[in-house]
């Protein structure tokens, strides 16, 4: 039924509680038939993440995402059911309003028409004053109730709306209601916080974080190719391991956010601080070597030293040992020292100790020069421990970014790298 689009029986310009019940009633239908459906989904997906024949890898992968992702939908449910009962609601309060402000109007319009009415109750050229007064009598009476009526009528009006249109009265209150309702629906686990902005943040950046990250890949070979030429060179490499343990760590920061944010597994995070692992044993096993080696040196010199020197002065004069010995003994010293310099320059142990025995080339070289003392075989001992970690870590670092790096080529060639790699969206992200 049409509701009237003429308020001036009651001297409105338009209609004092406006809305269609009808259509908001059939959005509340659509919001229940989508909580319907997103629960029949929900069924569905857990239905098929016990099916059997997912014997794969995107099987195995589907069965494991799929009970997470439906108890995910499942959670939106009851936000649109219960956005149904609040428009349900609405439309039942609202049609209410309206039909008392319509018949507010059909009053008022009944009450003008009466008034327009009383006004003939006194016949012109009545002469009779009995008559006359009758007459004024009874049109008093009825103007009297005619304003009386429009009153009524105009105070429902008021009651409905108020005076300051439809944020008072009952029809103000009745869309306070519908507007806690509707956002007491939303609030629930499912309501986002500042925290799920960040991860918003994050999901967002995904391709240009993914980018980043693998520019930090590619730097493991590129550093490796610049540590081997500066030690060639004679140059510290101390601060490209340095350099290594940064781009680790940034790595890792940049894959746990993502794991927040659900662009990245637990596994993602794990490799990564794996290989942060990896750069820091690297660094450790560099300034352990360093230690062994420069060990290594001195009971080895001390010893040839004392050899040297007791040789020197057996052969000379009593009168002459002493200096002769001092003499030996500091050439047996720095023979030893130029050696181990000399090893240490050696392209061959320069290479080798940079991409895979971690120090023990050089440290081998110096043993080989002689025989020392207890000292000696303690940092040979030592060695072979921090040799095995650090050319580990450095091999298994090189390995791995080289592989990362050349997985990323052929997208790089064809043109799909960011579309293929860095638009991809994990199951379970935001």
């Amino acid at each position: 039924m049409s509701r009237p689009w003429d308020w001036s029986p009651l001297d409105l310009a338009s209609d004092p509680v406006p809305g269609d019940p009808t259509e908001i009633r059939s959005s509340a239908t659509s919001a229940r038939a989508t909580g319907t459906s997103i629960e029949t989904q929900s069924r569905r997906l857990r239905r098929l993440a016990k099916a059997e024949g997912w014997d794969s890898e995107s099987g195995r992968t589907f069965t494991t995402s799929a009970e997470p992702l439906a108890d995910a939908i499942d959670k939106a449910k009851q936000r649109y059911l219960d956005l149904a009962t609040a428009l349900d609601t609405y439309a039942d309060g609202l049609e209410e309003l309206q039909r008392q402000a319509d018949a507010a109007r059909l009053d008022a319009d009944e009450a003008k028409e009466a008034r327009r009415t009383a006004d003939k109750f006194v016949v012109p050229g009545e002469t009779d004053p009995f008559e006359i007064d009758r007459q004024e009598a009874a049109r008093t009476r009825a103007v009297d109730l005619a304003d009386t009526d429009l009153a009524d009528a105009k105070a429902v009006i008021t009651r409905l709306v108020g005076t300051g249109g439809d944020t008072d009265g009952e029809y103000g209150a009745l869309n306070d209601q519908a507007i806690a309702a509707i956002r007491l629906a939303g609030d629930d686990e499912l309501r986002d916080t500042w925290w799920d902005g960040v991860k918003q943040v994050v999901h967002d950046a995904r391709g240009v974080l993914g980018a980043i990250k693998d520019v930090l890949n590619a730097l493991g070979p590129v550093l490796a190719v610049v540590g081997l030429a500066v030690a060639l060179l004679g140059g510290p490499i101390g601060w490209i391991i340095i350099a290594g343990i940064a781009a680790a760590a940034a790595s890792l920061a940049i894959t746990s956010a993502q794991a927040m944010a659900g662009d990245a597994t637990h596994e993602d995070v794990i490799a990564d601080l794996i290989g942060l692992g990896m750069a820091i044993v690297g660094l450790q096993s560099l300034n352990a070597m360093k230690f062994a080696v420069a060990g290594a040196t001195r009971s080895i010199a001390s010893s040839a030293a004392s050899r040297a020197g007791a040789a020197r002065a057996a052969s000379v004069p009593a009168r002459k040992a002493e200096s002769a010995r001092k003499a030996a003994e500091k050439s047996a010293e720095s023979a030893v020292f130029r050696s181990a310099d000399d090893a240490a320059r050696h392209p061959g142990v320069i290479t080798a100790d940079s991409l895979l025995t971690g120090g023990w080339a050089e440290l081998w070289s110096v043993l080989r020069l002689g025989r020392g003392g207890p000292a000696a075989s303690e940092m040979r001992a030592r060695g072979i421990t921090w040799a095995l970690a650090g050319g580990a870590a450095n091999a298994s670092d090189l390995v791995g970014a080289t592989r990362e790096v050349m997985t990323l080529l052929p997208d790089i060639r064809d043109g799909s790298y960011w579309t293929t790699k860095h638009s991809h969206v994990q199951v379970g992200s935001l």
